[in-house]
């Protein structure tokens, strides 16, 4: 056994990359319960017609919305996103691969929706162009765009270049206890979040299985909402209502870091 001197001589930790489909694993166990932006989706779509879910994941929205008279394509990029869909695709609700900065279809929609924060992924102002004509394209006329995207919010904000730790933990019975933490640092010149996640695996203490440690870096598009409305506007699009919440309350700049927004094609 090695005694140490100091927490300064522990071994440092590693992490390994975390591959795409352990992410598609650990997204849809993490998002098993999340349903807090149904209600903003429900009630701003509508009640009959044809939805495009772009970025879909494991299409837990699409799933939830899909009915007898609401029809969901779900589109995504990530294969290992659309086999964990396809193991719970329900009626009414249909899933192709595709890129949402190259979306391409026949048929035309009733809605579109881009949901949590995926157009953030989108860190090149011309993929996002891109990604919201081929929106445009999509609908028909006077069809509507549901968004929801991120926006710096005060902590950001007021700690500019400064690297910013969270963490939450859940369990799951094949994994055990996952620690997620989160280290975000914004970059106020350039609207860019730099996001590392890691992921922490415990297994239950007796099935003989080691720990595991996990991290991926991405970077998000975080401009301020007045820029993002903008840019809807360029795109063909009139914002009717943005919301900062998911209880629907008013948009504040500056404060939270949510931002729920309706806009229509015109």
């Amino acid at each position: 056994m090695r005694i140490y001197e100091d927490y300064s001589d522990e071994p440092e930790v590693i992490f390994r990359p975390l591959s795409d489909a352990l992410h598609s694993r650990l997204y849809a166990v993490e998002m098993a319960d999340f349903a807090d932006d149904f209600g903003f989706y429900r009630a701003h779509l509508p009640a009959v017609g044809d939805v495009l879910e772009v970025a879909c994941g494991a299409c837990r929205i699409g799933r939830a919305l899909a009915s007898c008279d609401r029809r969901v394509t779900g589109i995504d990029i990530s294969l290992p996103m659309l086999r964990q869909a396809r193991e719970a695709e329900g009626p009414n609700c249909r899933l192709a691969a595709m890129d949402m900065r190259q979306l391409a279809f026949r048929t035309r929609f009733d809605a579109v929706i881009i949901a949590y924060n995926s157009l953030n992924l989108l860190v090149a102002p011309d993929d996002i162009h891109a990604c919201l004509a081929g929106c445009r394209a999509a609908l028909k006329d006077h069809g509507r765009l549901l968004l929801q995207l991120f926006v710096p919010g005060q902590q950001l904000l007021r700690q500019p270049g400064r690297k910013i730790f969270q963490f939450q933990i859940f369990d799951d019975p094949q994994f055990g206890r996952i620690v997620k933490e989160i280290l975000r640092t914004y970059d106020p010149e350039l609207h860019v979040l730099s996001l590392e996640e890691r992921y922490r695996l415990r297994p239950a203490s007796g099935d003989g299985a080691a720990n595991e440690d996990f991290a991926r870096q991405m970077r998000l598009r975080a401009w301020p909402a007045d820029e993002w409305l903008a840019v809807l506007a360029g795109s063909g699009f009139s914002v009717s209502r943005s919301f900062g919440d998911y209880d629907l309350s008013p948009f504040f700049s500056g404060t939270g870091s949510i931002l729920l927004v309706t806009a229509d094609r015109i």
